[in-house]
């Protein structure tokens, strides 16, 4: 991650780096959170399908969720999947095509 620096390469008052993965203070800008909601490392998949093809997603309330990882589901958004992300490795054929998760 590259740090804004001035016209002498100095970092300007103020300005602090935030790694990946950490977020800033309640006053200090938009929160990071990190994805935990992914059974294995997207994109580790079928090339060219997406958790949306799945059978594992699902819909917890309004939230699409991986029912892999039911055990760590959180109220927030650190467990969400999107659906377009590429697939993981524990990608499966989707053939009923419902995407209710009763719960």
């Amino acid at each position: 991650m590259e740090v804004e620096t001035d016209l002498f390469g100095e970092v300007p008052a103020g300005n602090t780096a935030v790694l990946p993965g950490r977020s800033r203070g309640p006053k200090g800008g938009k929160r990071y959170t990190a994805p935990r909601g992914y059974a294995a490392l997207p994109g580790s998949g079928p090339a060219g399908e997406t958790c949306g093809t799945c059978m594992h997603i699902g819909r917890y309330r309004r939230y699409r969720k991986c029912k892999l990882m039911r055990a760590v589901w959180t109220n927030g958004p650190g467990t969400d999947i999107l659906a377009r992300t590429p697939a993981c490795s524990r990608w499966q054929p989707d053939s009923a095509g419902d995407d209710r998760v009763q719960g």
